[in-house]
């Protein structure tokens, strides 16, 4: 697995200025990737998250791309960020999320998962590989790709639950830290060594 810097993604304070940007009436529901394209054939899913935030007025979405292709008109529920100024400020929509949601087809390890976990965000997604392997069980939900029923109830669950944001913020910092990984790789070395 990656290690991820735990100084930078953990759970953040409020920002007042960025949450001041958003509904305070609804739930929040983050999508991060490189690029968004919202056209049928991308493999990040983009198209998905259009239906599901279609499925789902009562609900915000915040989309986090530096590149967005937009081939249709947005709902109104959907607010595109476009790219964050750092890390940091990635954390904090991270932290201010409710749920964070991934549809890709296929992922390998999903930095978007452990980012989103050690900042206390339970995430939701479609069965892609890799996410579903290192995401933790209690705060995460992976279903069949394309499954939208399943993929927006997995959503409601999550953002109708009362999470204890500091614990699964715990729980990840320490599975997902760089120093974990480093730990595992010299054990593995160390075995092969033997």
């Amino acid at each position: 697995m990656n290690g991820l810097d735990t100084s930078i993604f953990h759970l953040r304070e409020i920002d007042k200025t960025i949450a001041a940007k958003f509904d305070k009436s609804k739930k929040l529901v983050l999508f991060v990737s490189a690029s968004f394209d919202n056209s049928p054939d991308n493999f990040k899913g983009g198209d998905k998250i259009m239906e599901l935030a279609r499925k789902m007025p009562d609900t915000q979405f915040i989309v986090v791309a530096t590149h967005n292709k937009i081939i249709e008109t947005v709902p109104e529920n959907v607010v595109l960020w476009g790219r964050t100024k750092s890390q940091s400020e990635l954390a904090k929509l991270y932290s201010l999320a409710d749920c964070s949601v991934i549809a890709s087809k296929r992922e390998t390890f999903s930095m978007v998962t452990a980012e989103s976990l050690c900042c206390g965000t339970p995430i939701v997604g479609f069965k892609a590989g890799g996410p579903e392997s290192i995401a933790i069980n209690e705060y995460s939900d992976f279903v069949e790709y394309g499954n939208l029923e399943q993929f927006e109830s997995s959503v409601r669950k999550f953002i109708g639950s009362e999470i204890n944001k500091q614990l699964l913020s715990n729980i990840a910092r320490e599975k997902f830290s760089k120093e974990a990984m480093t730990n595992g790789y010299l054990k593995v070395y160390t075995q092969l060594l033997k």
